[in-house]
């Protein structure tokens, strides 16, 4: 298992598009889990070359998690946006200095390919518009790994899925986000995340840690910057044998 934890350097305003966001394409002010292995899977397939859509099942595939958050705030704004054929579209944006992001890998030598490929390839988070770089000094797998067990107090800075809460109690709400996990998948099934921001007005601040209660068993995995909760390793299930007539 490794971790691959980098900062995103943002040059310009960029759109990550909710699902089924209506008459107003609205903007994540984080990244999604898919749209990250997204950004992992173009990084390796402008170096490695291959099938896009295979580097993106495998990645998705070995992935226990990801995580992301922004030490700054984000700020929001709309435009309106022509598209072909000429019609008017309003779609927000969001700026921020940096993001950082981790995601968890079980396969090591798919992880190195990754970690090498982020160094090189250009970056785009969500559109193609949105070009952003990798800061190749952030990149980092030195962490510290705690394996929590039900019931577990649990301190992380960082997004993380609702379903990790038990009996819904937070220190600090956080702002509630319905992202996509699975990139491959042909139908959009969006998860509860709570993400470290608290919302004022057209902008977010950043909130500096949650501490709450386990409801299952994970691993606590922190960084230079992270501290996410992401899920255990799942153990391969033994193929059933036929039985003889």
């Amino acid at each position: 298992m490794i971790a691959i934890e980098f900062r995103l350097k943002i040059s310009s305003a960029y759109s990550i598009r909710v699902p089924y966001s209506y008459q107003c394409a609205r903007t994540y002010p984080l990244p999604a889990p898919s749209t990250v292995k997204g950004l992992c899977a173009n990084a390796l397939w402008q170096t490695e070359g291959g099938d896009p859509k295979k580097i993106m099942e495998e990645i998705h595939n070995a992935s226990l998690g990801v995580v992301s958050r922004s030490e700054h705030s984000i700020a929001i704004s709309s435009c309106t946006v022509r598209v072909i054929p000429m019609n008017a579209l309003i779609r927000q944006f969001a700026f921020t200095p940096y993001i950082d992001s981790m995601i968890v890998l079980k396969d090591d030598s798919l992880a190195n390919k990754i970690r090498g490929a982020l160094k090189v390839a250009p970056i785009y988070l969500g559109e193609s518009e949105s070009l952003v770089c990798i800061m190749p000094d952030s990149i980092n797998s030195d962490v510290q790994v705690k394996e929590i067990n039900e019931g577990d107090i649990v301190n992380i800075n960082s997004l993380f899925k609702f379903e990790f809460v038990k009996d819904k109690s937070l220190n600090e709400r956080g702002v509630v986000l319905y992202m996509q996990d699975d990139p491959c998948s042909d139908n959009v099934v969006l998860d509860r995340y709570i993400a470290p921001l608290k919302q004022q007005g057209d902008s977010y601040r950043p909130i500096a840690s949650f501490s709450f209660v386990s409801s299952k068993k994970g691993l606590v995995i922190g960084g230079k910057r992270l501290k996410g909760i992401f899920c255990e390793e799942q153990m391969e299930k033994p193929v059933k044998q036929k039985k003889k007539a």
